[in-house]
């Protein structure tokens, strides 16, 4: 019997949403595809600000696409969502994900009972003592963001069979899984910009920029007193490029290109410090994202980096890319579940197995010190083509406003005070981090001067 399940993608001002029969597999077809406008107001950077109105908005996005399940993976990745390079001890994944809120408490700026976790292995290694670890990437995503997300779809009476991190699924969709090229996958959207590396499939760096292409558009609008439809059109036919552009639309390319010089600024160091840390070239860059649709920006892209830069998809249907790559990663949220089931049935709780506490400080280096107990089972071997799974897989969905799926923890009633909403930068959330390393002049091309 053929599977189905539709990626929702929570846009700007839009909901999108693409029904996909057998994800991930060869027999995989793209059935139905849908948009329906949202309310002013109703989502912000992706996260669902009025339950009621973004479940409505699901319903009539149904009855005009005619979507024939009620299977949904739904998206998360914007300011609020943390991306963070760690190391832990060598151990099976599924015990790895059990031991997470101990292993970081103290590396977090939140308590680990307000946020949900998941650890992305990347490659093994090996300390000064002899002793194996998995390196990888931490997500920290907080509780109540993906609940409320989920919370408007099971109020549209949809069955959430995951919540994915939207950066590993276009990886997924978009990588080849038979190739060991570094690519960056740079995703622009409306408010947030993401920038994640790739060795084939497998990510192995993501850092997530809270600015994207509104800004454009909002100066336009500010500027020359359009509406929004006009002053999208305007990016797509003007765009960057003041050559062959009349004398009256010269200060709105000059406009553009000092906002848009922002974000390329960031994206430029976002990659500069991956390289430099990594000691790993990048060497090419596919762009994603409404964003990056602005007229020029793929050739701005590639002068500020001096890396090969490429469009995604320039179809017309591009816009349901996210949404499709939700979808397909419903092949992974099933496999996952068999994971975490057999992991249930053949052995104690992992927490039982080899306990650890709070109280376990950091070691110098930030890594987590091991805990200690019983010797832990043997970690399974490192898939080679390690593309990243959901970060979050819901037997059922939740049954009330802070009821979560049975694999996360529940979310904290506890409020967080002021000190620790100056701390994380916004009320309940993650501080956007700046660049950690300015790039090395030459290496990706101009300087600061632009």
């Amino acid at each position: 019997m053929a599977h189905r399940v539709v990626g929702i993608d929570f846009g700007h001002d839009r909901i999108r949403g693409v029904e996909v029969e057998d994800p991930g597999t060869r027999r995989e077809r793209v059935l139905r595809r849908g948009a329906v406008p949202l309310e002013p107001g109703a989502l912000a950077s992706g996260e669902v600000r009025d339950v009621p109105a973004v479940a409505a908005a699901l319903g009539r996005l149904w009855q005009q696409a005619g979507f024939r399940t009620r299977r949904v993976v739904l998206g998360l990745g914007n300011a609020r969502v943390l991306v963070r390079d760690l190391e832990v001890p060598a151990r099976p994944r599924e015990q790895i994900r059990e031991q997470l809120h101990f292993l970081v408490a103290d590396l977090l700026p939140m308590p680990t009972e307000q946020a949900v976790l998941d650890f992305h292995p990347v490659r093994e290694v090996t300390d000064e003592r002899g002793a194996e670890h998995l390196a990888g990437l931490l997500v920290v995503a907080l509780n109540e963001v993906a609940m409320t997300n989920a919370r408007a779809a099971t109020q549209a009476r949809l069955e959430v069979v995951g919540i994915d991190l939207i950066p590993f699924a276009l990886v997924r969709r978009l990588a080849d899984p038979d190739s060991r090229e570094t690519v960056a996958f740079v995703d622009v959207g409306a408010t947030t910009t993401i920038v994640t590396v790739a060795v084939g499939r497998t990510p192995v760096f993501c850092r997530i920029v809270p600015a994207g292409g509104e800004e454009v558009t909002r100066s336009l609008i500010e500027l020359g007193q359009l509406s929004r439809e006009q002053a999208e059109q305007v990016k797509r036919t003007i765009g960057l490029t003041a050559e062959g552009v009349e004398p009256r639309y010269r200060p709105v390319v000059e406009l553009m290109v000092t906002r848009t010089s922002e974000l390329m600024t960031s994206i430029r160091d976002t990659l500069s410090y991956f390289v430099d840390n990594r000691g790993q070239a990048v060497e090419r860059i596919v762009l994603t994202g409404g964003g990056a649709r602005l007229g020029g920006f793929a050739e701005m892209v590639a002068a500020w980096t001096r890396i090969p830069t490429e469009l995604a998809d320039t179809d017309p249907d591009a816009e349901f890319l996210v949404a499709t790559a939700l979808a397909d990663g419903a092949r992974h949220t099933a496999a996952r579940q068999q994971a975490s089931r057999r992991a249930a049935t053949a052995a104690p709780s992992a927490s039982a197995a080899a306990p650890v506490g709070p109280e376990a400080e950091p070691a110098a280096s930030g890594k987590p010190h091991e805990p200690s107990g019983p010797p832990d089972a043997a970690p399974e071997p490192l898939a080679t083509d390690t593309a990243a799974a959901p970060i979050i897989v819901i037997d059922e969905p939740p049954a009330g406003p802070s009821a979560p799926g049975p694999s996360m923890a529940a979310p904290s009633s506890r409020e967080p005070s002021a000190s620790e909403e100056t701390r994380l930068g916004m009320p309940g959330g993650i501080a956007p981090e700046a660049p950690e390393a300015r790039p090395s002049r030459g290496r990706f091309g101009r300087g600061t001067e632009r």
